[in-house]
């Protein structure tokens, strides 16, 4: 009699779906799952955290006049950074302003200009990132209760 070793199946946790965002423009959007991505928000977040912390916001002891002047990135500049080097992969049907018709290279600084011009491909790749997730999340579920 012989024995095999079941493998369990492979979750993509590193999943990637193209989207649309504009005619004949798409994004390769990941998924939030990603360790990178998870790690990178978690110190924001950290970040973030101390900053209260630290000028007591959410207490009854904070007073806007009261905080030390503290220097810290804007949260949202932030979080597109993080969508733009760990969210956004690629992209394709877009091209630099000062060449129509020649492909812009993908590039974390261009994506962040691209963001900061279309605001709802930000939103957009945050909704298929947390849907990529979500769906590993499912197959994971669905894996556990066949064994």
């Amino acid at each position: 009699m012989g024995i095999t070793i079941a493998n369990k199946p492979e979750l993509d946790i590193n999943g990637t779906r193209w989207v649309e965002i504009a005619p004949g423009a798409k994004i390769l959007v990941g998924s939030t799952a990603s360790p990178l991505y998870k790690s990178n928000y978690a110190l924001i977040q950290r970040h973030l955290a101390s900053i209260d912390m630290q000028t007591r916001v959410g207490t009854k002891d904070f007073s806007i006049a009261d905080a030390a002047p503290v220097v810290f990135e804007q949260e949202d500049e932030m979080l597109v950074d993080l969508v733009s080097t760990h969210l956004i992969k690629a992209w394709e049907g877009i091209d630099e302003v000062d060449n129509p018709g020649v492909p812009a290279p993908y590039s974390p600084a261009l994506c962040k200009a691209l963001i900061r011009q279309m605001p709802n491909v930000y939103f957009l790749a945050i909704k298929t990132g947390s849907d990529i997730a979500r769906r590993i999340e499912e197959k994971a579920q669905v894996t556990a209760e066949k064994q």
